[in-house]
């Protein structure tokens, strides 16, 4: 599906459908071969690194993304997302890059996310854990 044809916050939700069902072909689709990934719990680059990178979360965590608010540029070339994170935990993982989990540990976040966008592909996706005024990021 093409961000442009289809527009693109349904181009979006379409990436974090597939992220949440773990179609790793289909949300792979959107990864641009060089992709830059900065997130929480690595920094990666390329498209393989990205997915064999999920591929081991998903072993340890059952994820699920909901999209809470959406800004995207009018050229197609960047979104902003507030997103809604659900960490299961569906095995122990004591050496969790954000710290140990053990099975049946829920965690839920808020995060900012930024995409760059070329070719409908994701160029480089950059997340930042939201944290209210007084408490720690969730």
């Amino acid at each position: 599906m093409s961000a442009r044809a289809s527009g693109l916050r349904p181009w979006f939700e379409a990436y974090l459908a597939a992220f949440n069902r773990a179609d790793f072909p289909a949300f792979g689709d959107y990864y641009a071969e060089d992709i830059v990934f900065h997130g929480q719990a690595a920094q990666l680059v390329g498209r393989e690194a990205v997915l064999a990178f999920y591929h081991q979360v998903r072993t340890y965590l059952h994820e699920r993304i909901e999209l809470i608010s959406f800004v995207g540029a009018p050229d197609g070339s960047r979104i902003a997302a507030e997103l809604h994170t659900t960490l299961l935990g569906l095995r122990d993982w004591p050496d969790m890059p954000t710290g140990p989990v053990r099975a049946g540990d829920m965690r839920m976040r808020v995060s900012f996310a930024m995409y760059d966008i070329a070719d409908d592909r994701f160029t480089r996706i950059r997340t930042a854990r939201f944290s209210p005024p007084g408490r720690e990021a969730a």
